[in-house]
C-alpha cells in the first residue's frame, strides 16, 4: 500500500511559530523558508460562535437525540466567525453547515462545515473541515479538506479550544486556528482559460502549460448535473424538511442524478451524483454539498471524484472543493466550478455544468 506523507518535520512546529499572532488580524502567511516548504502556508485565527439559544438562533437541531451524549443528533449551522471572542468583535464569515453526535461513549461529534470568508483579500473563499470533535477535551483537532477561491487545492488542520460555555444555554464560543497549505502555482487560476476547448466530457491537461510535478496529472471534465425533485420518478428526495422556507435551512436532500455529457437530459449518460446537499445558511439559499460523481464509461468507469463544499445556489459560478477520488482518482484534489444552466422552480428541475479540475496520480 502506497501512502503519501509530507517529510518535513517542520509541519508540526506550526503551532509554536503562530502562538505569537497579533489578534489586530485574523489572518497571516507564514514564511515557507522557515519550514523549508515549497507551498505557502496560511495561520487563520476565528472565533467560532455557536447560538442555539434565544429568538435567533445560529444553530438549530434538526435530528433529535437518541441515546445519551447526543448520539443521533444532527445540528445544521450558520455561525458567526470573528476576529476575537466578544461576539460583537468584526465579522470575518461564517461557518455553515451541521454537526452530529456521532459517539454513544462520550459527547463527541462528526463536524461537516465551510467557513466562508466575507472580508478583505479572502472574500469569497471558503475552507471545507471535517472531522471529530469531543469536545470536552481541552484542545481537538479536525482537517481541512479543501477550499475555494483563494484556498484552491488547500489542505491542513485546525485546532480547536473553548473559550466559553454556558452548561444552562448550551452556547459556546470555540477559538480556530486554521493551518493551510497552499499551491504555490500561479498558473493553477489558469487553467478555467486553458479547458475552454474540448468535445469529450475529460481530458488530460498539459503539464508543460502548468508546470506541474512529474508525478502528478490534471484532468478536466465537464459533466451536466440534471437534479428533479418533482414528477413521478424524481432523482431527489428531501428527507428532512427545512425549518425556513425563505432559505431552505435545516432542509436535507439525498440525490442520484445523472451526469451526462451535454444540457440534455437525453445525452450520454457517463455516471452518478450521489449524496446528499442540505440547506446550511439562514441569510441566503447556501447549500452543503456532499457529493460523489461516480462514472460508469470508459477508463473512468468504477472510479469517482468525491466534492464536500458550499453552493450559494444563486451566485452565476459556484466553486466547490474536490477532497478525494477513487479508482483513476485516488488521491485527487482539486476543485469544480458550478454553473446553472436551466431551472424549472415549479417542476423542481435544475440543469448545472459541473467543470472540475482534478490533481491525481
Amino acid at each position: 500500500m502506497h501512502v503519501i506523507l509530507i517529510l518535513a518535520v517542520q509541519i508540526l512546529l506550526v503551532t509554536t511559530f503562530a502562538s505569537a499572532v497579533d489578534r489586530g488580524d485574523f489572518a497571516r502567511t507564514m514564511n515557507p523558508k522557515r519550514l523549508h516548504m515549497k507551498e505557502k502556508l496560511t495561520h487563520l485565527r476565528v472565533y467560532w460562535h455557536d447560538i442555539i439559544s434565544g429568538r435567533n438562533p445560529s444553530a438549530i437541531v434538526i435530528k433529535k437525540h437518541v441515546a445519551k451524549h447526543s448520539f443521533g443528533s444532527i445540528t445544521m449551522i450558520d455561525n458567526a466567525l470573528t476576529s476575537d471572542v466578544p461576539i460583537n468583535s468584526t465579522l470575518v464569515g461564517q461557518a455553515q453547515g451541521f454537526y452530529a453526535g456521532a459517539s454513544q461513549h462520550e459527547t463527541s461529534f462528526l463536524m461537516a462545515m465551510n467557513f466562508a470568508f466575507k472580508t478583505g483579500k479572502y472574500n469569497g473563499s471558503t475552507i471545507t473541515i471535517l472531522g471529530r470533535n469531543s469536545i470536552f477535551s481541552e484542545v481537538r483537532k479536525m482537517s481541512v479538506v479543501g477550499g475555494s477561491g483563494i484556498f484552491r487545492f488547500a489542505r491542513g488542520y485546525v485546532e480547536l479550544r473553548t473559550k466559553w460555555f454556558d452548561q444552562q444555554s448550551g452556547d459556546a464560543t470555540v477559538e480556530y486556528n486554521c493551518f493551510l497549505i497552499l499551491i504555490l502555482v500561479a498558473e493553477i487560476f489558469l487553467l478555467t482559460a486553458i479547458a475552454s476547448a474540448g468535445d469529450d466530457f475529460a481530458r488530460t491537461m498539459n503539464k508543460k502549460l502548468i508546470d506541474l510535478p512529474k508525478h502528478e496529472t490534471l484532468t478536466h471534465l465537464r459533466l451536466y448535473w440534471h437534479d428533479s425533485i418533482g414528477g413521478q420518478n424524481p432523482s431527489t428526495v428531501r428527507i428532512q424538511q427545512p425549518v425556513s422556507n425563505s432559505s431552505l435551512f435545516g432542509s436535507i436532500s439525498m440525490t442520484d442524478d445523472a451526469l451526462t455529457t451535454d444540457v440534455m437530459k437525453n445525452s450520454t449518460v457517463v455516471g452518478q451524483a450521489q449524496g446528499i446537499y442540505a440547506g446550511a445558511a439562514q441569510g441566503e439559499i447556501s447549500l452543503l454539498m456532499v457529493l460523489n460523481f461516480a462514472f460508469k464509461t470508459g477508463k473512468y468507469n468504477g472510479s469517482t471524484i468525491t466534492i464536500l463544499g458550499r453552493n450559494p445556489v444563486m451566485e452565476k459560478v459556484r466553486e466547490m472543493p474536490v477532497v478525494g477520488g477513487s479508482g483513476m482518482f485516488r488521491f485527487a484534489r482539486g476543485y469544480v466550478e458550478a454553473r446553472t444552466k436551466f431551472v424549472d422552480l415549479k417542476s423542481g428541475v435544475a440543469i448545472v455544468e459541473y467543470n472540475c479540475y482534478v490533481l491525481h496520480y
